[in-house]
């Protein structure tokens, strides 16, 4: 085949895009409301993206060497009876060139190309082929090799032109993706009437109280993801801005704890989330009893929604990688909501807050559940999307904070 000179890259890769986005639009609702938003978008944006070609040539190597009769009949050096047909023998070489990418990208046209004729190839799943014919009697290996490397810069030149053209399809074809996604679901949410406020109702203090401390000197999935086969039923979830001040009250713990390093020295778990409690509980309050997070067991910290864990804290101390993993699987253990969010709230005592950090995002990423990074700052709060595979649908968002516990000198 001759490479790039069927269609243009344009109008290849807006098909692309358009066959995915009517994919979208024909998901069931109740599938759509019930999977994960996260592994959706994976899924899809895997769909669109385009692996562009890369061609390994360090990695060329001759295929075949095959004895042929060259038709010399217009060959100048030659003297030939017009008119006749004159063969003589000769060398066909097959060079095969190893590359990396999609192989439908040969057939495109990119945007910017050379109008220089190209050689003609045999395309494979994961190689090129292109021959190379010459007359054993006058052939000349500088000749020989100077035409083959021709040829592949020719090839390369335009793979990096149709790599640029990939590149800005990878780029905006996940907003694409995105937008379908957002769509097909609000329109789901409205068919089954969904639109009802699903936020929980939490009542801020006009005033928050105040409370004093002594002042010392602080990773293309391959499948389309699975959903539970229950029926989609509403649920309540904890509202995006409500979440984040819950962390930012507890984030303004750390100054609590700087301040007082002395009383926090000899806490144990328990008395520090106390703590926690008292600041949260200073901003709202319940609707019965006047305590919107409530202690349950020795170390969390929740939400509850029709005897239902909504948000939870969980506290811990720092004790190294497995503990912190048990953390995680208590945690998750305690969630049944679609759509939760929670906290990790680890106290450390070593002198490594950095390295501490590092280890809690790479034993956060190397969990099964695992499925996005939202956010990771070795300095601030890092927030992650799980998804258990006992409950495939319900995204769960762990935000994890470290807290430097002072140490008695």
């Amino acid at each position: 085949m001759y490479p790039f000179s069927n269609i243009d890259t344009f109008t290849v890769f807006q098909n692309v895009v358009e066959k995915v986005v009517q994919e979208i639009k024909n998901l069931n609702n109740e599938y759509i409301l019930k999977a994960s938003q996260t592994e959706l978008e994976d899924f899809y944006i895997d769909k669109v993206s385009i692996e562009p070609i890369s061609l390994l040539i360090d990695e060329l190597y001759i295929e075949e060497q095959t004895s042929v009769q060259i038709d010399v009949s217009n060959d100048s050096r030659r003297f030939i009876i017009p008119g006749r047909t004159a063969l003589v023998p000769g060398t066909r070489l097959d060079v095969a060139v190893p590359y990396e990418g999609d192989p439908e990208l040969w057939k495109i046209k990119p945007s910017c190309y050379t109008l220089s004729s190209y050689p003609e190839i045999l395309v494979r799943k994961n190689e090129i082929v292109l021959s190379i014919s010459f007359t054993d009697d006058l052939v000349n290996s500088l000749d020989l090799k100077s035409k083959i490397n021709r040829d592949i810069e020719l090839l390369a030149n335009t793979i990096q032109n149709l790599r640029s053209d990939v590149e800005n399809h990878n780029r905006g074809a996940p907003d694409r993706v995105k937008e379908a996604l957002q769509l097909k679901r609000h329109q789901a949410e409205t068919a089954v009437g969904a639109v009802a406020a699903l936020e929980i109702p939490i009542k801020r203090r006009n005033k928050p109280l105040t409370f004093t401390v002594p002042t010392s000197r602080r990773k293309s999935p391959k499948s389309r993801p699975k959903v539970n086969t229950e029926v989609y039923k509403l649920e309540p979830t904890l509202d995006e801005a409500e979440y984040q001040h819950i962390l930012e009250v507890m984030r303004g713990m750390s100054l609590v704890i700087e301040r007082s390093p002395s009383s926090f020295s000899t806490l144990d778990e328990e008395a520090i989330r106390t703590h926690f409690l008292l600041q949260l509980n200073g901003h709202y309050e319940g609707n019965a009893s006047g305590e919107t997070f409530n202690a349950s067991g020795k170390t969390d910290i929740l939400i509850r929604v029709e005897n239902r864990n909504i948000f939870i804290a969980e506290c811990k101390f720092w004790c190294g990688a497995k503990a912190f993993n048990n953390a995680v699987n208590q945690l998750l253990g305690y969630l049944s909501w679609r759509d939760t969010k929670c906290a990790l709230l680890i106290f450390n005592r070593t002198k490594d807050s950095s390295g501490v950090k590092q280890k809690m995002h790479d034993a956060m990423e190397g969990r099964s559940e695992y499925r996005k990074t939202v956010l990771y700052d070795p300095h601030k709060d890092s927030r992650y999307i799980f998804v258990k595979e006992s409950d495939p649908g319900r995204e769960i968002i762990i935000t994890t904070q470290l807290y430097d516990i002072p140490t008695l000198s």
